[in-house]
């Protein structure tokens, strides 16, 4: 159907039709290109994701109160330090770190920042970094002698005060309480990756006395070997749930967590792609509205075609190669727009800091086009087909 002699002569008719023919790609490039963005733009975030756990590591354990499915009813036993212990003492847990967590309002001057604070105990703090939590740009790390220091990332000490750069030594309210800046971390740690970028460090004593608590908020757990993550996970969950009497904590590994993220990126890539298959749709609607009034402008010339020899498949191969070119045209440059908008919008992540990398996918640049030029086909058909049935006799006698 589609030999070189055909569509240059289909070709032909579009730059006759050029203006037309413009209008009628414009549904389908926005179509493809909002599936194309979609599409590199979520390949993408899973990307970021995966480097953000493995930089947590898949030999990682978190231990967090409550259930999978929302809040315990009694969350009042949910994380004690005697809960440390008792995951210490299981066969290939290597380390367990407690976390002190806390909103609050930090003052400099006359400003006042939001920070979200986690204590923790500096002899962790090996732990700590090998998870890619901290990650110290200059300064030194807390000690446990340390209650009024703080540790605040590059990030935050450029930005949270606009025109003035906090630096170290420097210091800040918090509670009533001041604290000096002993360290800046590096903005590449996982805090600032998972977008929390007003995140200050203090020491577990410190946590303690701002919020008033004894126990941890959440337990971080490495064992020895990543394959040991899920059967120590069970072990964990079982006998916290002994010690405690109920069910009151969710033990995630980073492998399940990865999992999670990746089902509701699924779910979400999904949602999207449909929504932007409406684009896609309206523009199949115009082609085909295109090549019916391209079929009504030239009946004159079907039937004179007709009459010196051309058969029904000559005339609908013609039509439906035009077609075929419309969504050609229209999918490339989609593509193309849809990398573009991708590209934009990664700059943008960057500069607040998420970093959320474009990989050309031969898959997506392949199914965009290829979705256009069948798009363009099945719109084609029909006025294709009402162009070849016609009578050249009646045709001919169109005005």
């Amino acid at each position: 159907m589609f030999d070189l002699e055909t569509i240059k002569f289909a070709f032909t008719n579009l730059k006759r039709q050029r203006l037309r023919s413009y209008l009628t790609l414009l549904g389908m490039v926005i179509g493809i290109a909002a599936i194309v963005a979609l599409l590199t733009m979520s390949n993408g975030l899973s990307i970021a994701i995966e480097e953000m756990f493995e930089g947590l590591g898949l030999d990682t354990i978190t231990v967090q109160p409550g259930q999978q499915m929302g809040l315990s009813q009694a969350v009042s036993k949910s994380i004690e330090d005697e809960d440390i212990d008792i995951i210490s003492n299981i066969v290939g847990v290597e380390a367990v770190a407690g976390f002190y967590e806390g909103a609050a309002i930090a003052k400099y001057r006359d400003r006042e920042l939001s920070a979200f604070l986690i204590g923790y105990d500096p002899a962790q703090t090996e732990f700590i970094q090998q998870m890619g939590y901290l990650s110290l740009g200059s300064g030194r790390m807390l000690e446990s002698s340390d209650l009024y220091s703080i540790l605040i990332s590059e990030n935050f000490a450029k930005t949270a005060l606009e025109n003035k750069e906090l630096t170290l030594k420097q210091k800040i309210e918090i509670n009533g309480m001041n604290f000096r800046i002993v360290g800046l971390l590096e903005d590449s740690d996982m805090a600032s990756g998972f977008g929390i970028i007003n995140m200050v460090w203090i020491t577990k004593n410190a946590a303690q006395t701002l919020f008033d608590i004894d126990e941890p908020v959440e337990l971080m757990v490495k064992v020895t070997d990543e394959s040991l993550a899920e059967p120590v996970a069970e072990e964990i969950e079982e006998r916290l749930e002994r010690a405690h009497g109920e069910k009151d904590v969710m033990v995630m590994t980073t492998g399940s967590l990865l999992e999670s993220f990746n089902s509701v990126l699924g779910i979400m890539q999904a949602v999207l792609i449909m929504i932007a298959f409406i684009s896609v749709i309206v523009g199949a609607i115009g082609i085909m509205n295109t090549m019916l009034m391209a079929v009504l402008d030239r009946t004159r010339e079907i039937g004179a075609m007709k009459a010196i020899g051309a058969t029904n498949s000559t005339i609908l191969s013609i039509f439906v190669t035009e077609a075929a070119l419309l969504g050609l045209a229209g999918g490339t440059a989609g593509v193309i727009l849809g990398y573009i908008v991708a590209l934009g919008i990664s700059a943008v992540a960057g500069s607040f800091n998420f970093n959320l990398p474009i990989v050309p996918d031969p898959f997506v640049i392949l199914f965009g086009i290829l979705l256009s030029v069948i798009v363009g086909i099945l719109s084609g058909i029909f006025p294709a087909r009402r162009a070849a049935l016609m009578d050249p006799v009646e045709a001919l006698r169109c005005e």
